[in-house]
């Protein structure tokens, strides 16, 4: 018996070394740098995108070992734009298409999760007029109520500038609750009561379903993930289910309202296409509220940021705004996009703090990217914080200069400025997202001066961590009421 478990352990240890040996010499990938222990195993991508650092440790390895890295036994990594538009744009005629990896499997079929390239397009189809220019139109009050309200909420919060509020989270409610009036016909109320519990949820809640997921198909992280987590593992699967059933709850409520809303909301046409069942529904109903509400929170915070660690580029944007605008009431969406300074600050916070900034898992087909063939069967990424972040594409990369985008004297190369993604899986709310961004930091300036409570905090973007989506750290501000003549 002694003998054979020794027999066992020795067969195993063998099986091991050989297996080692031949991913990191003989693979077809290995001819591609990279950490060695992710090209014999999944535990260094777990733990680096467990560690809420990934993209920062993604930016390092393409500066040291170029633009292809192996991150995985059969996974890659590329930073160009021209893998970009390989692995996600539009595929011509004839060509094989590169399909969502199996991470984004989900119980419940959603637009942002859905592999099948048809059914995605059904579910696209199905939710493209709640997008579509005169549907903007019509959302455009909504966003305004919230916006206002927000305004007001500031000065009540912060005791007319004597008390800091946190930024992070007065973005987070006003998109939470936009996004819920939207999406469902009501808001969540999270600017009203000053807090929502559901907000809280979400982030969490997004980390918890991709390391899951992880789990279910890779068999190391079945122990590794709960291990580096600890008892906040459990923590976070609590929140998670309440998320979905918060959700479903939700998605339940309003198909039960039926047509009863004066307005057409974002569900409601959804309910309209008969090929969507329910449980597409329920699926779509997170889809909406995370990716609805979290992605422009982090544009506007982010922005916000970068803005108050430089009051030159503050001031400017704010006597563009005051002299543009005599009320709040001319500030509107066809006015707003027509002030450039405004649009050069949000795209240039868009580009150094794209609010998805991790790269997005697809199965290559056997394809060129970047001019390079690789197999069929291997899963790759672009990385999108270090493409955006990239000198060979940016002068002074890693600065903030919204006037780059108001001439071409940077000669920077735009093509690796991707926030929304491109091709047939794009961000549907692209117009939605600017509307909110620029009408809010519009009204914001206009009304109050903005002082950063937190001198000592020299890097807030570092200070967050990354799951895919931005779990941002507070942001302390002082809204101190305009002074008029």
């Amino acid at each position: 018996m002694a003998n054979l478990a020794g027999l066992t352990i020795v067969s195993i240890s063998v099986y091991c070394v050989a297996r080692c040996i031949y991913l990191l010499f003989f693979h077809p990938l290995s001819k591609y740098p990279g950490p060695r222990l992710a090209a014999i195993s999944g535990a260094w991508k777990t733990k680096s995108q467990a560690s809420g650092a990934h993209v920062f440790e993604m930016q390092d390895l393409h500066r040291k070992y170029g633009d292809i890295v192996r991150i995985g036994p059969n996974s890659l990594s590329f930073a160009t734009a021209e893998a970009y538009r390989d692995i996600y744009g539009h595929v011509t005629a004839g060509k094989k298409k590169f399909l969502k990896s199996s991470m984004y499997e989900r119980e419940e079929p959603r637009i942002t999760s859905v592999r099948d390239p048809v059914v995605h397009a059904q579910q696209r189809k199905a939710l493209s007029n709640a997008f579509s220019a005169k549907a903007l139109r019509d959302q455009e009050d909504v966003v305004h109520q919230y916006v206002d309200l927000m305004v007001e909420q500031l000065g009540k919060f912060g005791a007319g500038g004597q008390k800091p509020v946190n930024a992070t989270d007065a973005y987070n409610w006003l998109t939470f609750d936009i996004i819920g009036d939207l999406a469902f016909g009501e808001p969540f109320g999270a600017l009203a009561e000053g807090s929502n519990y559901w907000v809280d949820l979400v982030l969490d809640s997004v980390l918890f379903g991709t390391l899951a997921q992880r789990m279910k198909n890779k068999p190391w992280d079945r122990w590794m993930i709960p291990f580096i987590w600890g008892r906040e593992w459990n923590q976070m699967q609590e929140k998670y289910d309440l998320n979905m059933s918060l959700a479903k709850e939700k998605a339940r409520k309003r198909i039960e309202m039926g047509d009863s809303l004066k307005r057409q909301d974002f569900f409601g046409h959804l309910i309209k296409k008969n090929e969507i069942n329910e449980m597409n529904l329920l699926g779509n109903a997170i889809t909406l509220i995370v990716a609805g509400s979290e992605t422009t929170a982090t544009a506007l915070i982010g922005t916000t940021w970068y803005l108050l660690k430089h009051p030159h580029y503050l001031a400017t944007l704010t006597e563009e705004v005051r002299s543009t605008f005599s009320s709040p009431e001319e500030i509107t969406g066809d006015a707003t996009a027509k002030c450039q300074y405004l649009h050069a600050v949000i795209e240039e916070g868009l580009r150094v703090f794209p609010p998805v900034s991790a790269g997005l898992p697809r199965d290559c087909p056997g394809a060129a990217i970047n001019g390079e063939y690789i197999p069929a069967g291997v899963t790759v990424s672009c990385e999108n914080y270090s493409m955006s972040r990239d000198p060979r594409y940016w002068e002074d990369a890693d600065s903030f200069r919204p006037e780059r985008w108001l001439s071409d004297e940077f000669g920077d190369d735009k093509r690796a400025f991707q926030p929304f993604s491109t091709g047939p899986r794009a961000c549907l709310g692209i117009n939605l997202a600017y509307l909110e961004m620029r009408v809010t930091l519009a009204k914001v300036l206009f009304a109050y001066d903005l002082t950063l409570v937190s001198q000592e905090i020299e890097d807030w973007n570092h200070a967050c961590k990354s799951y895919g989506l931005w779990k941002k750290a507070d942001l302390l501000v002082k809204f101190h009421p305009r002074k008029t003549a």
